[in-house]
């Protein structure tokens, strides 16, 4: 389970993931090309962070954001928002975690905005994988995380299944696979592989959905 005590700022900064701006390249199914994904996390404010992932060709573009405070290894979060334009098309969703109160409002391109309660340990989906290489380090085996999204609030339960080894780019890297436990009727499946030598660095994503499968590579260990 994710540690809830307040932690002091100097303990934040020995457990939480340092600062990194890295590649990315997607690959999904049925779709002829890649496109290079930038994938950063930055400190915007005395105890403010901010993680994003920005996507960019000549069809659109998208972005992902996330505001949060650490506690612990998990990433509060207060704001996320997601938007891609294309094709003279643009959707957007945000949603914004009250703390005070402990309810979340959420809107959405062409859908009623919508409010629900949150927990005071909630994160959202972007920062799951932030709160994953930080319980990783610690040696946790087993990770359970409140995730609040557009709709609602969820409980996630990840899994390390085993060491695996990746090739990125030519060069061979050792890996922690870990496994989102969806249940045995999911179709869905997500799995992510961290690299123990790296601060336990995401150097892959694989989602499978009724769409087929994507997959997020880390470009190059060189900017590890």
């Amino acid at each position: 389970m994710l540690a809830t005590l307040t932690v002091s700022s100097a303990a934040i900064a020995d457990e939480t993931p340092s600062t990194f701006r890295l590649d990315y390249r997607l690959k999904s199914e049925g779709i002829p090309f890649s496109i290079v994904a930038t994938r950063s996390l930055s400190q915007v404010q005395d105890g403010l962070w901010k993680m994003e992932v920005h996507a960019k060709n000549w069809l659109g573009e998208i972005r992902e954001t996330a505001l949060f405070n650490w506690q612990g290894c998990t990433p509060l979060s207060n704001y996320y928002g997601y938007e891609r334009r294309g094709l003279g098309k643009v959707k957007e969703a945000k949603l914004h975690i009250d703390r005070q109160t402990g309810v979340a409002a959420s809107e959405r391109t062409d859908k009623p905005m919508r409010s629900y309660d949150v927990s005071d340990n909630a994160t959202d989906e972007l920062s799951v994988s932030l709160a994953l290489q930080c319980e990783l380090r610690d040696g946790a085996k087993e990770v359970e995380l409140q995730v609040a999204d557009e709709r609602a609030q969820k409980t996630h339960h990840y899994t390390v299944t085993g060491p695996e080894t990746l090739t990125i780019d030519g060069d061979k890297i050792e890996t922690l696979k870990v496994q989102r436990q969806r249940g045995k009727n999911s179709e869905r499946q997500t799995y992510m592989w961290f690299a123990p030598g790296h601060d336990y660095t995401l150097v892959q994503l694989m989602q499978k959905n009724d769409d087929g499968e994507h997959l997020m590579t880390l470009q190059s260990l060189k900017g590890l």
